[in-house]
């Protein structure tokens, strides 16, 4: 996504290694949000993965990485019918193959309690 900063790819890996440096240093963990174009240069730092609408954006299997490395992905995605979500959407974001291994849950965009989770 544009930052309207004029930041480049390198520039987020450079920053999200300054953060997991300093997370490390503090004994916390630290996990990525998003970002899939740069899991490969940030997986070894991280250590859990944050994710909206993969399935509705097609970017899914960019995630996959962090399930093979033993990482969690957790993965939200906000229906536009919700909270009347009907079920071929329930089974299509839920029987998503390329989020396999995910955590993931439905929400609204109000973020209140509801939640169908898969």
């Amino acid at each position: 996504n544009r930052d309207g900063f004029g930041s480049t790819a390198n520039d987020a890996v450079d920053y999200v290694t300054f953060l997991a440096n300093a997370a490390s240093q503090r004994s916390l963990s630290i996990g990525l949000k998003n970002a899939g174009g740069i899991v490969p240069n940030v997986l070894s730092l991280m250590q859990w993965e944050v994710n909206e609408q993969c399935e509705v954006n097609a970017e899914c299997h960019l995630f996959q990485p962090f399930i093979s490395a033993g990482k969690p992905v957790f993965h939200i995605e906000y229906p536009s019918s919700a909270p009347n979500v009907d079920q071929a959407t329930i089974s299509r974001i839920c029987g998503d193959q390329t989020a396999a291994g995910f955590s993931t849950v439905m929400k609204n965009l109000n973020l209140d309690d509801w939640v169908i989770a898969c």
